[in-house]
């Protein structure tokens, strides 16, 4: 179990050795103890703290409680310890020596295996009772006992005055009174008898008696010891003071400690930590009292706290310093009081004579030395001087004057006449130091500033303001600026350095310096006192990852409070001794350096973890973490009995998101939450010398994965999805494949459609400019030929009208060749008109009967057949399909038909088809007149070059020059045969298409 630490802090005004200080802590139940009964106090080789109590065993690391009381033994009331620390074999006993335990490896296990010494303690206490420490009057009075030092060394002390030596001897001792035990106590393997009878402490050393000297407050009455033979450590307690015995070649010591009131508080245990200088005390039935003795010493003037205020001082004698009001003070308090009349508490200095200077008024007091000071002498000015100092006997005297401007006047002796510099800074100047020959550095309230020969013009160093408090050079000729609120800094080499700050920003309000003889810097704040190793701060200069340790002292370690003055001078001293002070609010603080220790620890431990569930597990430096865990929290277990807060823990959880060194609390807790399955490796180091050196332990931390988190699952659904990836690229190509399959059918579909398409557009184009120059030729051979049979007519009716009346025969004449003129005309614009529509007969490519449409044209010429006395017969065979352009070859037959009933009179005109895989024939026989050669060898030539053919309207058929312009629309051919015995043959021939 660990308890946090609930600490009630107090001052006891006690006496102790070597005058030291003391602070006072308790702990009971309220605050990390499971009973209030410390029986027992050990410090293991691992530098915990062990109390053994009546519910269970208690181990302490300076902050934190642990309690062992939940190990299934008989009984948790435990007793006393003995064994070996140096061994790490530490052994206690139950009560009625039930169960014995063995704390070994800061833990604790419950003995088994019985080892020499547990088994002659566990066979001699059946008769003896154990004798390992002293114990309360009642516990001793009447009893045997029984001490071991080891097998071959061990003694029973009888109550009759008898002491048996390894069970075979017997020691021959005078004058033991009844109750010698308990005037007994132990160091390594002797024994050491008190008796106030001899006044003589009797030694027993294998055996062999003798008798040794030692001081009278041993043979007191009511003089109570107090030994533990596993710490190997004695007490004694005489008239509520404790002392401490030592023995040392043959020599019994004591030494005084503390006041310590047994009949309030009443030991039980004693143990004295020397290394950490603390003092634990184990009570029967109020727990635990732990002193901490400090080598701080605060001299305060009253018990007014007004008057415990305090600003400048200055050494005086070997080790004492005095206040600017002439009161002189040692560590412990104020020896004398010179009454120097001042007016300010802010500076004081000494001249080259040692006499002393101090305000008052607009006048510096000069105290002389050689009266003791007790007589003076005055210097009077103009004006009151804000600071006076006194900088390597040069006399430097500051004026504040208003609109916060101050004068400062050099002076190179202490008569303050004749001064050799003089100039203003443009704020209040708060510190000035020597920089170099005729070179000085002033601080002010918001600037550094420097000023060198020969102008003396202030050249302002700080780029942002900052109000500086003071200047300070070390041995090394370093400067240090101290400010107000924003750090301290290094000058040097002409620049301004910003130190690093400690992790609380006290540092920001630093006071001023003293370097001791080791190289460490004391700073003084206005929240504890720093200690840092001047080169830690040097090479974080050079390197700024390199970051300076700062130790830090506060109220805890002796102090009436945290809070030192600043802004006078000078604001600390150094004694002749090697002490130094340092004012403060509430006293005056002194401390020898040398004798300050800056406690670090020497080792820690990763050992403890808490889970927020039970599967979840430590075994050794490996932590098994459960995939749902919801926090672990890792403890660091350190033995440190200091101000915790100078504790420097940082850690780093390898493998995680974020690989940065954290610092841990001082409470050593580091909590893990949310972490990923996987492997990571937690580092945790801990700074253990000032110097930056750090100790490195590192734990390895699993976190479970579920079966669907492991690598072989990850790489199997990895696989699974590659092969499906691969399976749905493999059916994407086919479908890629199969689309640019149906693609490039598609493009050479449209591909051979658009070159049908681009041929018929060319064989349109070429058609069309064909039938653009036939019907420009046509217009021209109408516009010629129309303008004889329209003169005629207008000749023949100019004739009709200026004949008589009543010539009847010249008018039939006339009216006849009239008639005949327009039906020939009537004729031509007819066929003329046929030929012009051939050009808006639409394409169409269904397929139809021929047999139908030459019967349609049958019945169309049947009446004008008739009066010609003429036949017409279809031969075509019924049904003869075809896909030519219906409406074409409609207009072809209509005009051969229409030609050969023209030219032919009682006779017959036959009509016919055939055809073959390339072409179709279309036949039209007829018995009439026929066609002359002529007629012939004109339409054949025309058709071979209609383009450049004139055309003869008048002289041949307009109908056969449609039927030629309607062929050429159908890729088609006509010849002319002379019929057998009369009449023509008219063949038609047409190439058929791929769809035909």
């Amino acid at each position: 179990m660990s308890s946090k630490i609930l600490i009630f802090l107090f001052s006891v005004c006690i006496q102790f050795c070597y005058s030291q200080q003391a602070a006072s802590v308790w702990y009971d139940t309220d605050n990390g103890l499971p009973q209030n009964s410390v029986k027992d106090i050990i410090k293991d080789k691992y530098g915990f703290i062990w109390l053994s109590t009546e519910n269970g065993l208690v181990r302490y690391d300076g902050y934190n409680f642990v309690t062992y009381n939940h190990l299934n033994l008989k009984n948790n009331r435990f007793s006393v310890f003995f064994g070996s620390i140096k061994k790490d074999s530490i052994y206690n006993i139950t009560a009625y020596t039930e169960n014995i335990v063995l704390l070994t490896k800061r833990n604790i296990n419950v003995l088994h295996q019985q080892t020499n010494c547990t088994k002659k303690v566990q066979h001699e206490s059946k008769s003896y009772g154990l004798f390992v420490k002293s114990g309360t009057p009642e516990k001793i009075n009447n009893k045997n006992f029984f001490i071991y030092f080891d097998k071959k060394n061990f003694y029973h002390l009888l109550n009759n005055g008898t002491i048996w030596y390894n069970d075979s001897s017997t020691v021959a001792l005078k004058e033991l009174h009844d109750n010698y035990i308990a005037d007994t106590f132990c160091f390594g393997q002797d024994i050491f008898i008190v008796s106030r009878t001899l006044k003589k402490i009797i030694k027993i050393s294998s055996g062999k008696v003798g008798y040794l000297d030692a001081s009278d407050i041993f043979f007191q009455k009511n003089v109570k010891i107090y030994w533990s033979q596993i710490n190997n450590q004695c007490f004694i307690l005489h008239d509520n003071i404790l002392y401490k015995v030592s023995y040392q070649d043959n020599v019994i010591g004591l030494k005084k400690m503390i006041n310590y009131d047994l009949n309030e508080n009443s030991l039980a245990s004693i143990y004295h930590d020397e290394i950490n200088n603390k003092l634990y005390l184990g009570t029967l039935s109020d727990g635990l009292n732990v002193i901490k003795f400090n080598n701080f010493h605060v001299a305060n003037r009253s018990d007014k706290s007004y008057e415990n205020i305090f600003y400048s001082i200055l050494p005086f004698d070997n080790d004492k310093v005095i206040t600017s009001s002439g009161d002189v003070y040692d560590e412990n308090g104020l020896l004398k009081q010179y009454h120097f009349n001042t007016t300010t508490k802010y500076f004081l200095l000494y001249d080259s004579q040692k006499n002393i200077i101090v305000q008052n008024g607009k006048t510096l007091v000069r105290f002389l030395k050689s009266s003791d000071y007790t007589k003076n002498e005055s210097h009077h000015f103009d004006k009151t001087a804000s600071y006076v100092l006194n900088i390597n006997n040069y006399y430097i005297i500051t004026f504040h004057i208003p609109s916060l401007q101050s004068e400062l006047t050099f002076y190179k002796d202490s008569s303050f006449e004749n001064p050799f510099l003089h100039f203003s800074i443009p704020n209040i100047v708060t510190s000035v130091q020597e920089l170099g020959h005729n070179k000085w550095l002033v601080g002010s309230r918001d600037a550094l500033y420097s000023i060198e020969a020969p102008s003396f013009i202030p050249k302002k160093i700080s780029v942002s303001p900052i109000h500086i408090r003071e200047i300070t050079k070390t041995r090394d000729g370093n400067f240090w600026i101290m400010t107000q609120g924003n750090g301290f800094f290094l000058y040097k080499n002409g620049q301004l350095i910003k130190m690093p700050q400690d992790k609380n920003g006290y540092l920001l309000f630093s006071h001023t310096i003293l370097e001791d003889k080791n190289g460490f810097l004391w700073i003084s704040t206005n929240n504890g006192l720093f200690k840092v190793f001047k080169d830690n701060l040097l090479q974080s200069v050079k390197d700024p990852k390199v970051l300076p340790n700062y130790y830090r002292y506060s109220k805890e370690d002796g102090f009436n409070t945290n809070e030192f003055n600043g802004g006078c001078s000078p604001s600390a001293a150094a004694l002749q001794n090697g002490s130094f002070v340092f004012p403060s609010i509430k006293g005056l603080v002194f401390f020898d350096p040398q004798k300050i220790r800056s406690y670090y620890p020497e080792n820690f431990f990763l050992e403890r973890v808490v889970f927020s569930e039970s599967k979840s597990s430590i075994q050794g430096q490996n932590i098994n973490l459960e995939n749902n865990f919801y926090k672990a929290v890792i403890l660091i277990d350190i033995p440190y009995y200091a101000n915790r807060a100078n504790l420097v823990i940082e850690a780093k959880l390898k493998n995680s998101k974020n690989e940065k060194w954290e610092r841990v609390n001082n409470d050593g807790k580091y909590y893990i939450a949310n972490l990923e399955p996987g492997e990571y490796q937690l580092i945790v180091r801990v700074l253990t010398s000032p110097e930056g050196k750090y100790i490195y332990k590192t734990l390895n931390i699993s976190v479970k994965y579920l079966f669907y988190q492991t690598l072989i699952f990850k790489s199997c659904i990895v696989l699974l999805l590659a092969l499906i990836v691969f399976i749905l690229l493999k059916i994407r190509i086919k479908r890629q494949e199969q689309k640019k399959r149906e693609l490039e059918k598609i493009i050479e579909a449209r591909t051979r459609t658009l070159s049908k398409t681009v041929s018929k557009l060319e064989y349109t184009k070429e058609q069309l400019r064909k039938e653009s120059v036939q019907q420009k030729k046509l217009l021209e051979t109408i516009s010629h030929d129309i303008i004889t049979p329209i003169k005629f007519l207008s000749i023949t009716a100019q004739k009709l009208y200026e004949t008589d009346e009543h010539d009847r025969y010249i008018q039939k004449k006339y009216f006849e060749s009239f008639y005949k003129s327009s039906v020939e005309f009537y004729n031509f614009v007819k066929t003329l008109k046929e030929y012009a529509e051939i050009y808006n007969i639409s394409e169409k490519n269904e397929t139809y009967n021929i047999y139908e449409v030459v019967e349609a044209k049958k019945i169309l010429f049947e009446v004008a057949a008739k009066e010609q006395n003429t036949l017409i017969v279809n031969n075509i065979k019924d049904p003869t399909y075809s896909k030519i352009n219906q409406n074409v070859i409609a207009v072809i037959i209509h005009n051969l038909i229409d030609n050969a009933i023209k030219n032919t009179t009682n006779g017959v005109i036959e009509l016919s088809t055939s055809e073959d895989s390339t072409f179709f024939f279309l036949e039209v026989r007829d018995t009439g007149r026929g066609m002359s050669k002529e007629q012939m060898t004109y339409y054949e030539k025309l058709q071979d070059n209609i383009e450049n053919e004139k055309l003869v309207l008048q002289k041949y058929s307009l109908g056969l020059h449609l039927i030629l312009q309607l062929l050429m629309m159908i890729n088609g051919k006509i010849e002319f045969k002379n019929n057998t015995p009369i009449g023509t043959i008219v063949s038609i021939k047409i190439k058929k298409q791929k769809n035909d």
